[in-house]
């Protein structure tokens, strides 16, 4: 059988922690953005994703375990074996004195009093044993907690994380323990947003890091706050990253599209790229169309029913087209957005310098007519867009 701790790199023995962190790493490595078609790489990104679906439910990786110590087992009833029967044989009664019988009852039932009384002495002690045991063990972790509380008071946070959550799980008599756990996380989050929002970028990333470990960095905004500060520092690699997290946990929106895209515009100056993930949201945003107006929306769509980060990526997919020399789908790309954003200069200058590269004069003086109906101002040798 598939032995899930072996995909993940991990030992059986590996903590929730672990798992997760491999799971991260594998599922990058994997990733089929990073290997486009190749077929093995998929394959692999499956099987660790299956794995961490495994071992990350504590159900399904007890019962992996389980397979993986015993093997396969079958469950069922056996098939009952009958037997040859013969008439009953008369027998020869016997009888016992009453007094026999009175002795043999009152030896039987001393013996199964002395028993139980044997088992439940024993039951009882060893209670009394788990019970100061358990005694002494909450007691140690209690020293260990007044000395978080302590590091916690001197503002040391991340000694703090690391020593209550080296204690593991937490009992039910230490309620307090694991609300106070919660609200260190939640104490090193807040200080990392008010970092973010003050621009101090690094210390960010500094407080966002202690919470790797934790559930919070699965979320689309633990992500986005990391991807953010990443782009402040000028990192846009591990932006990027960070997006590709978002991007595999399903986040699929056309602003997202849209942050791909200028990521990979302005911060590694690759425009085919760019311009893959710009046509990608503009494909998202046509589809919604069809699905809340129907086949016929490029007829009845306008500006109100529009969100203005779709207009952001239409424009986008106009202006990298032309930016990378594709002159005719830098037309087709503004051929019917003019209809509803139609006091838009941004894509009369593509429309009209797409025209003057391709050497259609006429059509350039037209679509400049039209420009100057809205703003008589307008020049095409102007680098800046007015919406």
């Amino acid at each position: 059988m598939i032995n899930y701790y072996h995909i993940l790199g991990v030992s059986s023995n590996a903590t929730d922690v672990e798992i997760k962190a491999a799971f991260k790493s594998k599922a990058l490595s994997y990733h089929p953005d990073k290997h486009a078609g190749d077929k093995n790489m998929e394959e692999l990104f499956k099987q660790v994703n299956e794995a961490n679906q495994v071992l990350s439910n504590p159900y399904k990786r007890s019962k992996h375990d389980m397979m993986l110590k015993y093997g396969a087992s079958t469950h069922g009833i056996a098939n009952p074996i009958y037997r040859r029967t013969y008439p009953p044989q008369r027998r020869e009664r016997y009888y016992t004195p009453q007094m026999s019988n009175w002795k043999a009852t009152a030896y039987a039932f001393l013996f199964a009093f002395s028993v139980a009384l044997i088992i439940t002495t024993g039951m009882y002690l060893n209670k009394q044993y788990e019970e100061r045991q358990k005694a002494e063990l909450l007691a140690g972790r209690r020293t260990v907690f007044n000395k978080v509380k302590s590091v916690h008071h001197k503002g040391d946070l991340e000694q703090s994380l690391q020593l209550i959550s080296g204690m593991g799980s937490f009992w039910y008599e230490e309620q307090d323990m694991k609300d106070f756990k919660d609200g260190l996380l939640k104490e090193i989050k807040d200080k990392g947003d008010d970092f973010l929002s003050a621009g101090e970028y690094e210390e960010a990333i500094n407080h966002y890091d202690l919470l790797k470990d934790y559930s919070v960095s699965n979320t689309i905004s633990y992500l986005k706050k990391m991807a953010a500060a990443y782009q402040g520092m000028g990192e846009t690699g591990k932006a990027l990253e960070m997006f590709q997290m978002m991007h595999l946990y399903g986040y699929r929106t056309t602003s997202f599209y849209l942050e791909m895209g200028m990521l990979y515009e302005d911060g590694m100056k690759d425009l085919e790229m760019a311009l893959n993930y710009y046509q990608i949201g503009a494909d998202l945003a046509s589809s919604e169309y069809e699905v809340t107006i129907g086949s016929a929306y490029p007829i009845v769509i306008n500006a109100s029913m529009v969100p203005a980060s779709h207009y952001d990526i239409y424009m986008k997919v106009a202006q990298t087209h032309l930016d990378l020399s594709q002159y005719q789908q830098a037309v087709d790309a503004v051929s019917w957005t003019k209809e509803i954003w139609d006091d838009s200069l941004w894509q009369y200058r593509i429309e009209g310098q797409a025209l003057q590269a391709m050497g259609r004069s006429s059509a350039a003086r037209r679509v400049i007519a039209e420009a100057k109906a809205i703003d008589p101002d307008f020049r095409l040798d102007v680098d800046s867009y007015d919406r």
